[in-house]
């Protein structure tokens, strides 16, 4: 009865399926055994070869069995004697090799993915957002990562084959029409069409016995456009700051041109005072020294009026300044040098104003004296007069106020003093935009 049931199962045995069964197992025992070797691991060798070979036996058993070759050789022999097994010890057969063959790739995989593999350095190198590119002195190309090929194709054209003739493009040859290349910091930079600029830097790695040419480059996308807007800004503040420097030229000149008509109208009643005073004098007399001093006020109204504005326009504040002080009779005198940058310049042209105008018409003075000094760190302008001290403590308003807001915008500092004499102090910052 046994035999009987195994003659059974042998009749109803799928040949061809079991042919093509073998012919898998044979094929992932090839792979098992080569990736086996790539990883070194000699020692599992021992179970990967035998299930190697009996995959193979086991094919070539079927394809006899299932083709019917006849039995006149010795190996067709030993091959279907073998496929004349029992049924059931030809599944267990196959099930034990797809177990052990089961069991092997797994701990292949597990190798590739917890294990530092070249292969694994090379998926690991493609992923970065950088290009890489490893070259020999002869120009062979030993690593190269995705992100360098699509530079190399963006920027040439063509496939990364050569490295060094890649590199010499990159940094001195001539790139496709919609890329352009530029220096920043002395390091080179490479714009694409895309707009995506990228930092280029090379250095020299030993290995072994020679020496190997790195060729990175790095995505600066961000601080290029950055870099870009922050140009442009600037570009616009200084168009800004040229307009507003004309505009305070036109300040200056508007406002001296308001004090030189102011000091017209008070002359004019001052010279008719003085007439007034000439007719007393001439009708009731007077001393000698009267006289003289009637005759040096009529004179220095007179020389006033006689004046007119210069005929040629003045740019500078400060010359604006010592223009419109002089026509009003009033000498400045600077020691030391007067700052011609921003902010500097505006706020030392607005005291000079505001000092000059307050000498003549609060102290009566015609002298204003300017000493400047500076150190590493600050800028020192003290404003002096021979006018009429103040008998009481300043009150700021108006100008000075405004001249306080000024320097202290500024990151500066202002000081007045009335005893023993009166002192206007200004100190502002070199570096002022340190200070803001």
């Amino acid at each position: 009865m046994r035999f009987y049931l195994d003659d059974m199962i042998r009749a109803a045995m799928p040949w061809r399926v079991l042919c093509v069964l073998a012919l898998l197992l044979f094929l992932a025992a090839v792979v098992i055994n080569a990736l086996l070797i790539r990883q070194k691991r000699f020692r599992l060798l021992w179970p990967a070869l035998p299930a190697l070979f009996l995959s193979y036996f086991l094919q070539q058993c079927f394809v006899m069995e299932s083709l019917g070759y006849a039995h006149s050789q010795i190996g067709y022999e030993i091959l279907t004697s073998f496929a004349g097994l029992p049924g059931w010890l030809i599944w267990g057969v196959l099930l034990a090799l797809a177990l052990t063959e089961t069991l092997l790739m797994q701990g292949v995989y597990l190798r590739e993915k917890n294990s530092i593999t070249p292969m694994s350095v090379k998926e690991a190198v493609d992923s970065l957002p950088a290009g890489i590119l490893c070259y020999a002195p002869g120009a062979k190309v030993l690593l190269v990562n995705h992100t360098m090929q699509e530079l190399c194709r963006k920027t040439t054209g063509a496939e990364l084959i050569d490295g060094a003739t890649f590199r010499d493009r990159l940094l001195e040859g001539e790139l496709l029409p919609a890329c352009s290349r530029l220096f920043v910091g002395g390091e080179p930079v490479i714009v694409l069409a895309d707009g995506t600029a990228w930092k280029l830097s090379e250095s020299e790695i030993p290995y072994e016995k020679h020496t190997v040419r790195m060729l990175l480059a790095l995505d600066i996308s961000e601080a290029y456009s950055k870099t870009e807007e922050l140009t442009q800004m600037r570009e616009r503040v200084e168009r800004l700051g040229g307009r507003l420097q004309q505009v305070n030229r036109e300040i200056v000149a508007v406002t001296a041109e308001r004090e030189i008509l102011n000091a017209k109208v008070r002359i004019h009643d001052e010279l008719g005072s003085n007439l007034l005073a000439i007719k007393r004098y001439l009708l009731n007399g007077g001393t000698e020294e009267e006289k003289a001093e009637l005759l040096e006020h009529t004179r220095r109204s007179v020389s006033f009026l006689k004046h007119d504005a210069p005929s040629v326009p003045v740019r500078d504040e400060y010359e604006l300044l010592q223009s419109m002080a002089a026509r009003l009779g009033l000498t400045i005198s600077v020691t030391g040098e007067l700052p011609q940058t921003e902010p500097h310049k505006p706020i030392i042209a607005t005291a000079i104003h505001e000092c000059f105008t307050n000498t003549l018409r609060h102290a009566h003075g015609d002298e204003l004296h300017i000493e400047l000094s500076e150190d590493d760190e600050w800028v020192t302008a003290k404003f002096t007069n021979n006018g009429d001290q103040p008998g009481d403590e300043i009150s700021e308003k108006g100008g000075l106020r405004s001249l306080r807001e000024l320097t202290e915008q500024a990151g500066g500092s202002m000081t007045t003093k009335t005893k023993p004499a009166f002192t206007l102090t200004i100190r502002l910052p070199k570096e002022v935009e340190d200070a803001l």
